[in-house]
């Protein structure tokens, strides 16, 4: 009864606030859609914006894909009018739809922020991933998405994959091949790659954001999706962002770069060999970004299937009625996506910033934002007294707890002392193991080794030995040892979390 009465209290007191301290026209938008590769970097962006200001904000971001996130920022099927406010894609607007919007009088900007490698993974059982594991180059590639190269222990994988033969679960072990279904920018990517890098065997008519795929192909919709396809079928082949590939434990093929070496994505990334595919950008943001390609370009650790991704915005925000959400679109964008220490934070999802001359030209172009607002959204990084409390300053001293918590429940499971919870572990176990010898007959009669016929003594295999009790302590040992493993990790996070809850 006290929760109803008081549940009702505070539904009372929401309704009789003065308007000034709450409305709901008092709620601005953003609402954005496009590519699936770094929606996670733009969803945490959002809700960190969100939980830093003191006006109600609502800012989405629809993962579709980036041929649906284009689609919608051009909006051909609604008058010319964006059904976003802006997109986003790992391909850039096409040259031909770019000329037809400037023949229509509508300027665009390509925002660029982040860089992302495009990779192959696979699922053998029993191949792992790094220089022990498998490489493939773009010529074999193609012939496996073709479908002209079914097996793993092909003769041509073989080549150059010595081992390989030893380490599969059978001889003409099938290969299975996942794309995506729709329109993807990942499907642009490699199937540019394949073209640049083998061009007598991919051919020019096969490139695109959907191509015709050999129907003995797995469909898969989205990253999740092809992760799926990957991890459920043995002998899957797939591509997809290698952030998301590594964060679900897929495991990577290595891939032949232009300099000649086999190399993986992580590898790339941490020799820096993924900011160093990106060349040859336009030097302004409304010029035609359609050729912008990074793929195959030299170098030791260049990584041979990078994609940049963008964000689309209208030069002529207009078509957003209230001007106060036009003046917060730009300065999301500003302070989040293009702000040099902000983006750094989805490194974690495997992406890297695009490089601060690129960065420079996706500034200049929030500049040419026709933005007509009375309105300015600000920033408060140190304290500014007074002026921080402004209704459309986002202030990086204002913090959700939920948000805190977040920031800081990684760093403390990591400070758990794992050498107690061992050390813990250890004693219980002797402690089992003590009471189970105690318990244990004083006169175990022992079995007579197996003789050969000439008298000798005859060596027991792994296969005829008898399962004995004293094999079946040692088995309850290390059950309950996984157990109570288990159960103290469970209490530790527990103790970490409710210690965070309570202050």
């Amino acid at each position: 009864m006290k929760l109803v009465s008081f549940a009702a209290a505070a539904l009372f007191a929401a309704a009789s606030a003065p308007s000034s301290v709450w409305s709901l026209d008092q709620v601005y938008s953003v609402h954005g859609s496009g590519t699936t590769n770094p929606s996670k970097c733009i969803w945490m962006h959002m809700q960190n914006f969100m939980d830093r200001a003191k006006k109600p904000l609502h800012l989405t971001y629809r993962a579709v894909g980036s041929s649906t996130g284009q689609k919608e920022f051009i909006g051909a099927d609604n008058n010319d009018v964006p059904f976003n406010y802006f997109g986003s894609g790992d391909i850039p607007i096409s040259t031909d739809n770019y000329n037809a919007l400037e023949g229509k009088g509508i300027g665009i900007v390509h925002l660029p922020f982040v860089l992302g490698a495009i990779s192959l993974f696979h699922n053998v059982p029993g191949v792992p991933d790094g220089a022990a594991g498998l490489n493939l180059t773009s010529c074999l590639l193609s012939k496996i998405f073709k479908r002209e190269i079914t097996i793993w222990d092909d003769a041509e994988i073989l080549a150059i994959n010595p081992n390989l033969s030893d380490m599969l679960p059978s001889t003409n072990f099938p290969i299975k091949v996942a794309r995506r279904v729709h329109g993807s920018s990942s499907t642009a990517s490699v199937t540019e790659y394949l073209n640049t890098g083998c061009s007598e065997e991919w051919p020019t008519e096969m490139v695109g954001k959907t191509v015709d795929w050999h129907p003995d192909t797995m469909e898969c919709e989205g990253s999740g999706g092809m992760t799926a396809c990957i991890r459920d079928n043995e002998g899957a082949i797939g591509y997809i962002d290698a952030g998301h590939g590594h964060e679900e434990g897929l495991t990577e093929i290595e891939l032949l770069n232009a300099d000649g070496n086999y190399i993986s994505s992580k590898r790339a990334a941490e020799n820096g060999g993924i900011g160093d595919a990106a060349g040859g950008t336009p030097g302004s943001a409304d010029a035609d970004f359609g050729e912008v390609k990074l793929l195959n370009r030299p170098g030791t650790y260049t990584w041979p299937i990078v994609a940049m991704s963008y964000i689309y915005v209208r030069k002529d925000l207009s078509f957003i009625e209230d001007p106060v959400e036009r003046a917060l679109l730009k300065a999301f964008l500003k302070y989040t996506l293009l702000d040099e220490e902000e983006i750094k934070s989805c490194s974690k999802f495997g992406f890297t910033p695009v490089p601060d001359g690129v960065r420079q030209v996706a500034l200049n172009g929030l500049e040419m934002l026709e933005v007509n607002s009375t309105v300015e959204w600000t920033v408060e990084i140190d304290t500014i007294p007074g002026g921080g409390q402004g209704d459309y300053v986002i202030s990086k001293k204002r913090r959700t707890y939920a948000e805190y918590d977040r920031s800081t429940l990684a760093a403390g499971e990591a400070e758990l002392d794992e050498d107690m919870v061992s050390t813990k572990v250890e004693g219980m176990v002797k402690d089992y193991l003590a009471a189970q010898e105690t318990d244990a007959p004083a006169d175990d009669p022992k079995e007579e080794e197996p003789t050969s016929p000439s008298g000798n003594t005859r060596a027991q295999s792994s296969s005829d030995r008898a399962f004995t009790d004293d094999d079946a302590q040692k088995l309850q040992a290390a059950l309950v040892l996984s157990a109570i493993s288990f159960s103290l990790w469970i209490l530790a996070i527990i103790g970490v979390i409710a210690k965070k809850m309570c202050g």
